[in-house]
């Protein structure tokens, strides 16, 4: 077993901008499904739209953290 040092420096997938699209696809596409309750389709589309936003602002800042880290 490991001290957990590696596991300190790696992100699981949960952590990724790749799940947040995943979410965010998850999540319109439930909300284009005809088969679900309204109430689902709403959800899915609200959390769908939230996980876009974010996966957008994660991304933003991903940028401008590899921006300042060439300039400095």
């Amino acid at each position: 077993m490991s001290d957990g040092s590696s596991a300190a420096r790696r992100r699981g997938f949960v952590d990724t901008p790749a799940f947040l699209a995943l979410v965010a696809i998850v999540g319109v596409w439930d909300a284009a499904s005809s088969g679900y309750p309204v109430h689902t389709r709403v959800y899915g589309g609200a959390m769908g739209a939230l996980a876009a936003v974010f996966l957008v602002v994660a991304l933003v800042r991903r940028r401008r953290k590899r921006a300042a880290a060439d300039q400095g």
